[in-house]
This record gives C-alpha cells, sequence and structure tokens, in this order.
C-alpha cells in the first residue's frame, strides 16, 4: 500500500538515498565505506533532492500503480503471435480478444507474449525485430499503468520485485495466466534480468542521472547499515533515526537486486578491476550480505508492524495457498533443531561498542516472530542463489540452468517447517540476538 512503504520513491530507494545522513560516524571515515560506498550514493541523493520527485512523493495522494509479469514458459514466435492476433481480431464471425485467442491455442493458458526473450547469443534475430519486441512491450506496460514509465529501467526491476515478493511469499503464481511453475517464473526473472541490462546501458547514455540513482543503490544502503551499527553513531534525533531504519526496509528488496545487476561480476575489494565472466568470489553481495540481510530483516519488522501479510499482487483471482508446509511449528514456542552454528566473528563486530535497543530487558526468541521473518528469510536465500549464478549476457543454457537452481532452493525454502529449518537452508549462522534486534529495529521504525 502507498502509505506502508509503497510510494516509488520508498520502493526504488530514492528515500534512502535522501535521507543519507550529512556525514558518517567518525569510525567509518577514510574507510571504503566513505571512499567507495556513502560518496557516490550521498551525490545521487543530493542530485535526486535537487528534483521535484522527493516532494511529491511524499505529499502525492495519487495511487502508485506497478505492473507484475509472471509465465507459464510457453515461448511463441512473436511473428506467429502477431497473426494470430490478427486473425482472431478479423474473424468475420467470431472475433475475438487477444488473450481469449491465446488461451484457447495454449491449452487454456493465457498468453499475450509482452516479454520479448532476447540475449546477446541472439544474432540470427534481425535487430529491427529486437526493437520492435522492445517497442511493443514498452506500449503494453504504458496501456496496462495508462501512462508512459518515466524509465522502463524501473519498470523492468519493480516488476522484477514484486515477483520475488510472490516467491519468498510462497504465493501461487499459476493463478494469474492459467499455468506455469517456480521453475518457469524463475526463467523469467533471468529474462526480465537480461531486459534490465538493455535498459541499463539505455539509461546510462539516456538518463544518467537515473543510472546513477539505480548503479549506487546498493552501495548506499550498505552504506546505511553500516552507520546505524557503528559504536559511534549519532543518529540526530529519534525522526531522523526513525526515518532512516524505514527507508533502509523499504528499499532493502530493490536495493539487492540493483547490487545484482550492477556489482555481481566485479571485485568489490578492487574498484578498478575489469569485470569478469563469472560472478565474483568478493563481489558486493558476497562481501556486504551481513548488512543485506540486515536491512531485509528490518524489511521483515517493518512489514509485521505494518499488518503487510503478503507481496501485494493478491487479488480474489490469484488467491492460492502460501507456504505449503505444516504452519504448526510457525506459530511461535520452542522447536526441535535449534541452530547452534553461531558465527562469533558478526556477532563480536555488531555488539562492538554498541548496546541492545532493548537494553537489559532481553530480547524475545527468535521463534516468536517466525512467521513474519518467514518470508524475508526466504527472499534472502533466493537472492544468495541468484547472486551465485548470475552474470550479464546469459546464454539460454546457462539461463535455464541457473533458473533451476535457485527455484530449487525456493522450493526448499517454501517446504521449511520451522524457523530454524529455514535458517539451517538459507545459510545463515548469526546470533538469533542480532536477527530479532534487526527486526525489532525494522518494527519501531513506523
Amino acid at each position: 500500500p502507498d502509505k506502508k512503504g509503497g510510494w516509488k520513491a520508498y520502493v526504488d530507494g530514492t528515500m534512502l538515498l535522501v535521507t543519507l545522513p550529512p556525514s558518517l560516524p567518525t569510525s567509518l571515515v577514510g574507510t571504503d565505506v566513505e571512499n567507495y560506498l556513502y560518496k557516490d550514493a550521498k551525490a545521487a541523493g543530493e542530485s535526486l533532492r535537487r528534483s521535484t520527485q522527493v516532494s511529491s512523493s511524499r505529499d502525492s495522494k495519487r495511487t502508485t500503480n506497478f505492473t507484475t509479469t509472471v509465465s507459464a514458459g510457453n515461448a511463441i514466435h512473436c511473428k506467429c503471435h502477431s497473426s494470430a492476433r490478427s486473425a482472431d481480431r478479423n474473424h468475420p464471425k467470431a472475433p475475438k480478444s487477444e488473450w481469449e485467442g491465446a488461451s484457447l491455442r495454449n491449452s487454456r493458458v493465457s498468453c499475450n507474449v509482452i516479454l520479448p526473450l532476447v540475449t546477446s547469443k541472439s544474432s540470427k534475430v534481425p535487430l529491427v525485430a529486437v526493437d520492435m519486441a522492445l517497442s511493443e512491450y514498452q506500449t503494453a506496460v504504458s496501456n496496462l499503468l495508462g501512462a508512459r514509465p518515466k524509465s522502463m529501467l524501473w519498470a523492468v526491476l519493480t516488476d522484477v520485485r514484486l515477483l520475488v515478493l510472490r516467491m519468498a511469499y510462497g504465493e501461487a503464481l499459476n493463478t494469474d495466466c492459467g499455468g506455469g511453475s517456480l521453475t518457469s517464473n524463475m526463467n523469467l526473472l533471468f529474462h526480465q534480468f537480461s531486459l534490465a541490462e538493455m535498459f541499463a546501458n539505455d539509461a546510462a547514455i539516456d538518463s544518467p542521472e537515473i543510472e546513477k540513482h539505480a548503479r549506487t543503490l546498493s552501495g548506499g544502503l550498505v552504506a546505511a547499515v553500516k552507520m546505524i551499527n557503528a559504536g559511534d553513531y549519532e543518529s540526530g534525533g529519534r525522526s531522523s533515526h526513525t526515518a532512516l531504519i524505514g527507508a533502509i526496509a523499504d528499499a532493502a528488496p530493490m536495493a539487492v537486486l540493483s547490487c545484482i545487476l550492477y556489482h555481481n561480476n566485479r571485485d568489490e575489494e578492487n574498484v578498478q578491476s575489469e569485470k569478469e565472466l563469472k560472478p565474483h568470489q568478493c563481489r558486493r553481495w558476497e562481501v556486504n550480505k551481513r548488512d543485506f540481510l540486515s536491512a531485509l530483516v528490518m524489511t521483515a519488522g517493518r512489514r509485521y508492524a505494518q499488518n503487510i501479510n503478503d507481496s501485494g499482487c493478491i487479488t480474489s483471482r490469484n488467491r492460492g495457498r502460501a507456504f505449503p508446509s505444516r504452519q504448526s511449528s510457525w506459530d511461535g514456542g520452542e522447536v526441535e533443531g535449534d541452530n547452534q552454528d553461531i558465527d562469533m566473528n558478526a556477532t563480536t563486530r555488531r555488539n562492538k561498542g554498541r548496546t541492545s535497543i532493548l537494553g537489559k530487558r532481553g530480547l524475545p526468541k527468535i521463534e516468536d516472530y517466525g512467521k513474519a521473518l518467514r518470508p524475508m528469510i526466504t527472499l534472502y536465500a533466493i537472492f544468495d542463489a541468484l547472486s551465485s549464478v548470475y552474470i550479464p549476457n546469459m546464454t539460454d543454457v546457462g539461463i535455464e540452468e541457473s533458473a533451476a537452481y535457485v527455484a530449487k532452493k525456493a522450493g526448499e525454502c517454501q517446504k521449511a517447517k520451522s524457523i530454524q529449518d529455514l535458517l539451517r537452508i538459507a545459510k545463515i549462522t548469526i546470533d538469533h540476538d542480532l536477527i530479532v534486534e534487526d527486526f525489532q529495529r525494522g518494527e519501531s521504525a513506523t
């Protein structure tokens, strides 16, 4: 919902970048956090602040609309579909709409081919055909939204964000179009990323401010999390601190997507290094995954406080059973198989020079928030798997193999029988009290 972090400026991280404090804690001054993350993100935030976008987002009462795309995995040649669409429309006795005709031809699976499947290896496809397909896609999105998006890059990324949220919440993906599975929609995700690559390259030339916003967003998120975790962090007042936590929570999913899109094959510890043809072992996600996890847990806490229990895409038409596993172990209380594999180094770093937000009261157990944590921990696992395989310009075979791997991980998370089981599957080994602390941070930022 708009008033619960659903405005575009919250979703795409605009509010995070403009909410970054004017200076870093002393302990972070002169570090890589300042030189390679904070400075660029702060500059992007200042550029956004000078535009009218921020003030209008805060005060506008207009509803923000996004598209959400799902797929049954039926690939159809664009010429074949175009010919069939024309024949249906011009049928002398029983003219049919595009959706009606496509449903009849594809085993009752609705299909309108709004997403062109194009890769860098499509050398046999004429460039004119690619341009036409992309143009038709943009037209379809514009017709759905009622206006042409200011940035197709953000239109695609928000679509991907909704898709991964639907997966994280375990929502049925086959009800919108009459078919489709987790694997077919994971394939869709990779193809959407390929589309985002194209629009990102276009934005770098035609809209450098938009490209800078998308490219620096993940750095801004990491810098913000490291700031609030610094022992010498001074919030500048409760309202500004709450605003920063809320901005972190709202922007976290999009920030991770932009991180994987822009920084997955670069060495985060050597900014002068060349891009690799595989995910770099020191890529931004891998180096800072603890901070991304912290932000996503804050997202869970904030959505819990706002009573947001789904992706936002649920309607009476597509309402399906979420998380098919048994629910009894998610109701709180003790469960068997507690995760004892704790990363003591992470614990020490987080606790150094900083006290719990609850003081001496002690923290509730992680089981008390199991259901609320479940979607974002699942999302973290999906992102972790996605980051381990995604590179720009993937081949069709590479996409199919990678999608199967990420879908398998997502499926395992959806079948987890308890929060302990889910943390094991997601390979999260930090102290549970730290997870609860981040959750309550997000919960209080309302």
